[in-house]
């Protein structure tokens, strides 16, 4: 019979990106003794906006991060612009968001939000014992059913419990046994942004105060996508357009571009956001592939998360919010009454059967709607095709009945 515990767990996590440091945030407030282990000296976040819906921010509330300091901007609507024209084609008003789902729509710039979750993980404030953080630790071998972990610099470390959440070119797959199956999409992105006072300078204020999505393109390759950030001082732009474009092939989403590159791959573009991307910074080229759903998650004390489990097409605005359901989910299973209950290796396996359904289900409905903006939660909707992923099924989940229900049926 597997051991169980009523003794805070010793757990290192793989990766101190947003995945990583929330899980590390989910377990300190268990109370658990969590080490984070990067790979370089220094883990700061690169990229742009990134939407956490309710989904993904009622766990940020829950776990006591100061979601105000992350300066994000509350969304409420999705409009459709014109592509060539600009001309708004239709509009969906999210409504009372925080009354229907429990929290509000909140936008971050993902270096705004990276800072709060390594304060919530780090520093004094809140329940638990802070989190320790080992810089330059590179996981190059896994002893999966041991819980030992070496490092390229010589060093080992042994864990309870091990989070691999080294995001989308995990090596932790691999050396759980897990090889990815994947293959290049037809689609790459640019993703860049531009601050407000910019925007101004140039008469594209409702840019910045719109506080919504928006969209032209989406039916077909090409698609733009735009939300403000930071207090509404950054607008973000994520611009997807056909691979066979320049046949970009590496994988990564720091390829830098140019503002004229940038507005040659639209020529056809709406002329206002076209004179946005002649002036943007931070222009950067990125690859996408479609990942397969891997076979497993978990193998003996290791269990994958984010990226590193379920990397996803942009276009359901789900990733960040799927690493932090991950996150929520290990919290709840290894919660302090959990853990008198059930061992590591019972509670990962309900981690499992928690988690990888429901993100498999957002991991392939983000890959329909890389080309059909129809099956984008919030555009999307049931009515007309069965079976579609809708903002309802996804931001009104409730993880801890989904949870009870597992444990009910297990116990049967």
């Amino acid at each position: 019979m597997p051991s169980r515990t009523d003794s805070p767990l010793n757990i290192a996590i793989i990766g101190a990106g947003l995945g990583g440091l929330s899980a590390a945030v989910a377990l300190r407030r268990q109370g658990h003794s969590v080490t984070v282990y990067e790979r370089y000296d220094f883990a700061g976040e690169v990229g742009a906006s990134l939407s956490a819906a309710s989904n993904g921010s009622r766990f940020l509330e829950q776990w006591g991060v100061d979601v105000k300091a992350a300066k994000p901007v509350i969304l409420k609507r999705l409009i459709m612009h014109d592509w060539s024209t600009g001309e708004v084609k239709s509009e969906y008003g999210l409504g009372d968001y925080k009354s229907k789902f429990g929290t509000d729509y909140n936008n971050f710039h993902r270096i705004d939000i990276h800072k709060e979750l390594l304060k919530s993980a780090f520093e004094e404030p809140g329940e638990g014992p802070k989190c320790t953080l080992e810089v330059n630790h590179k996981a190059t071998a896994l002893d999966a059913e041991a819980g030992i972990i070496q490092f390229e610099n010589g060093a080992s470390a042994t864990a309870d419990l091990i989070v691999a959440a080294d995001g989308i070119r995990s090596s932790s797959r691999n050396l759980i046994g897990i090889t990815p199956n994947f293959t290049m999409s037809t689609s790459c992105c640019y993703r860049c942004i531009i601050g407000a006072d910019k925007l101004r300078a140039l008469g594209l204020d409702d840019y910045i105060s719109n506080e919504a999505i928006e969209y032209w393109g989406g039916f077909g390759i090409d698609k733009i996508v735009m939300s403000p950030c930071s207090n509404g001082e950054v607008v973000s732009c994520y611009c997807f357009y056909p691979a066979a474009y320049n046949e970009l092939r590496e994988d990564g989403w720091n390829i830098s571009a140019t503002p004229q590159q940038l507005v040659d791959t639209f020529p056809a573009l709406d002329p206002r956001m076209k004179k946005l991307m002649l002036n943007a910074e931070d222009i950067k080229m990125w690859r996408l592939y479609r990942h397969d759903p891997y076979p497993y998650w978990v193998k003996g004390k290791v269990c994958l998360l984010g990226d590193a489990a379920h990397p996803m097409m942009p276009d359901q605005s789900q990733g960040s919010c799927m690493a932090f359901e991950d996150a929520g989910a290990l919290g709840l299973v290894f919660h302090r009454t959990f853990r008198e209950q059930y061992s590591v290796a019972e509670g990962l396996s309900l981690y499992e059967k928690l988690r990888k359904p429901r993100a498999t289900r957002v991991q392939e409905a983000s890959f329909r709607a890389r080309e059909d903006l129809s099956e984008r939660i919030g555009w999307s909707s049931s009515a007309d095709r069965p079976g579609k992923l809708t903002i309802e099924e996804v931001c009104g989940y409730d993880m801890r009945k989904h949870l009870d229900e597992l444990v009910a049926a297990i116990a049967q």
